[in-house]
């Protein structure tokens, strides 16, 4: 038994360890991009869209969701077992997050995150899309004036996960890992560089509103950094 649950916490320390290599980092640093220092400063494949391009955005953020889809089926086909597959699939969330590999300073795991809930509950992933698309083509629709839209999508998309496993099989595992993704996702939010936006002097209750809801600091609601 001791042996299984030392084999169990390997897993997931593999699965946080393999997460904390930031794509999107080495897909710009061969640009000669710095995407901490570039744009939204954010080590994900948004940010490496806009500072690097298109096509390299797009495989940055399919190779972050991939870490949450070959985390949990990696750990299911090593037969270790429902519970700790969820596990390492939140590990990879939380290994996107805080990487190990750039002081602990990552990016917001949104692609991460939907890799790991399509490959623990697809059926319920599908109605985790909704919010996603809703949001992108009101903005695609609209343009700018709803870009605060596309970050409140993104949030409802990880409360909706949970909710509807829990509304058909009720309290399970996957429900318990879906609410501490959406934690993790909320909690990246609102701390990321927090201190910076403090310094600013804005109200304290403000930065964090703009920062839970729609993943805004105050340093990018004054235009200083790049949204």
């Amino acid at each position: 038994m001791k042996d299984v649950h030392i084999l169990n916490a390997v897993a997931v320390a593999i699965a946080y360890l393999v997460s904390s290599i930031s794509v999107p980092y080495w897909i710009a640093r061969r640009a000669g991009v710095d995407l901490q220092a570039t744009g939204a400063r954010k080590l994900g494949g948004s940010n490496l869209w806009r500072t690097v391009g298109p096509i390299a955005g797009l495989v940055g953020g399919l190779l972050d969701a991939a870490k949450g889809v070959v985390a949990v089926l990696g750990a299911m086909a090593a037969g270790l077992g429902t519970g700790t597959a969820l596990a390492c699939g939140v590990a990879a969330v939380a290994g996107q997050m805080w990487p190990v590999f750039h002081r602990f300073d990552g990016g917001r795991a949104n692609a991460t995150g939907w890799g790991f809930a399509l490959a623990a509950d697809p059926p319920a992933a599908v109605a985790m899309a909704i919010p996603v698309l809703a949001a992108a083509g009101l903005r695609l629709v609209t343009g700018r004036r709803a870009s605060r839209i596309v970050p409140v999508g993104n949030l409802a998309s990880f409360a909706v996960w949970p909710a509807v496993i829990w509304e058909q099989q009720g309290t399970t595992p996957a429900v318990i890992a879906g609410v501490a993704v959406f934690a993790l996702i909320l909690l990246r939010r609102l701390t990321a560089d927090l201190r910076d936006d403090l310094a600013t002097g804005a109200s304290a209750a403000r930065v964090l509103w703009n920062r839970a809801m729609f993943d805004r600091t105050e340093l990018q609601e004054r235009g200083v950094v790049p949204l």
